[in-house]
């Protein structure tokens, strides 16, 4: 059967979001069930996993809808709710890469890491990154939306608040920050690691 061009970004689009469900469901499935994978490192991993999951369970079966229908007809309370889970979500998935990073930093140049990772400290700092990601997104439910968010939905168009102060701080927080600790943490790791092969290479272990 052949396909229009609109028709094979729809099924591509429909694959994607099989994958992405059936992948993160893997992942949490192996933590859980797999008694080697249940170390406190992997905590962060699985978190990032059901943040990711909930953006194929919560956000993506409506953006479908929306993509489909090409129109918002299902009221304002289940837009500003939508738009707030896809905020949620991938802030909280962006944010755990960054905890994942800090973490590596920490294990590379902290001897006593290891030791000092415990369940509580992870778990501490798993619930103040999804605390992070609900104070970026439930910004707009409280109000801070643009003047034409209203004449929007009136033209079935259902969008995250466009005020420019919003924006500006919803991708300071959800990406440009993130993405400058990631590159930050990476490189110091980098020079962590570039450092310990030469001194290794200047003193061989005697044989």
């Amino acid at each position: 059967m052949y396909l229009h061009g609109n028709e094979k970004v729809k099924v591509h689009n429909l694959n994607c979001k099989l994958i992405c469900l059936l992948r993160n469901v893997f992942v949490i499935a192996a933590i859980l069930l797999e008694k080697n994978l249940q170390s406190v490192a992997n905590y962060l991993i699985l978190s990032l996993a059901v943040a990711d999951l909930l953006v194929a369970c919560l956000v993506m079966p409506l953006s479908a809808v929306y993509e489909i229908s090409r129109e918002w007809k299902l009221g304002p309370e289940l837009c500003d709710m939508w738009t707030s889970s896809d905020v949620l979500c991938c802030t909280a998935s962006i944010l755990h890469l960054v905890a994942i990073a800090l973490d590596r930093y920490w294990a590379v140049t902290d001897i006593d890491y290891a030791h000092q990772r415990t369940a509580k400290r992870i778990g501490i700092m798993i619930v103040i990154l999804w605390i992070l990601s609900f104070l970026v997104s439930i910004a707009p439910m409280l109000g801070w939306k643009d003047p034409e968010w209203n004449k929007r939905l009136e033209n079935y168009e259902c969008l995250v608040s466009q005020d420019i102060g919003y924006q500006i701080f919803a991708t300071a927080s959800s990406f440009y920050v993130p993405l400058l600790a990631i590159l930050f943490l990476y490189w110091r790791i980098f020079l962590v690691a570039r450092k310990r092969i030469r001194r290794r290479q200047q003193n061989p272990p005697s044989s």
